[in-house]
């Protein structure tokens, strides 16, 4: 029986060491597994890193050049004063076309863009007196053009047209207006 039992002891023997190996292979498998998941985290949030940087860096190269741009232009003086002369040309042209043509599809959304640019200049400090379709009055800051206007109430003067308008900056005049005035003299 000891033969037998030595058979039996080796046979279990074997079995353990058998078990043992397993569960060191599946143990290092697992380690080896969770070692190349925290190696494809570590490369994600690498690569991740590398692209917040290069979004930062290039953050920062705007962020220069708006700086530099902002410094230029404060260098000037801010926007080209012809620049705005020729803007406020164009809203005196809509203005003027606005006034002889009342029922436009879409006015209300034009008057309102007009307003906006208007409110822009004001806070670059001009302004934009309003002159058409109020009462011309002798002594105005103006270039006039009388015309006679059917449309006019008999023994008035209104200003049907503005050419340039008057454009004050800080209060002060800087350009005189051109306008046409209609008359109906009766």
């Amino acid at each position: 029986m000891p033969l037998a039992e030595e058979n039996i002891n080796s046979k279990i023997n074997i079995m353990h060491m058998t078990s043992t190996v397993l569960f060191i292979i599946v143990f290092a498998t697992l380690m080896m597994v969770v070692a190349i998941v925290n190696w494809l985290n570590y490369r994600r949030q690498l690569s991740e890193s590398f692209g917040l940087k290069a979004t930062l860096e290039q953050a920062e190269k705007e962020k220069k050049l708006l700086k530099e741009e902002i410094t230029r232009i404060q260098r000037v003086g801010g926007i080209g004063e012809s620049s705005v002369m020729s803007l406020i040309g164009e809203i005196t042209r809509i203005d003027n076309n606005l006034y002889h043509m009342q029922e436009v599809p879409g006015r209300k959304q034009i008057v309102k863009a007009l307003d906006r640019m208007k409110a822009t200049l004001q806070a670059e400090d001009y302004a934009i007196v309003p002159l058409l379709g109020e009462t011309y009055r002798e002594g105005m800051h103006a270039i006039v053009v009388f015309v006679e206007g059917e449309n006019v109430a008999p023994g008035s003067s209104i200003i049907t047209s503005v050419q340039k308008p008057q454009v004050n900056r800080g209060g002060r005049m800087i350009q005189a207006a051109t306008i046409t005035v209609g008359q109906n003299i009766q």
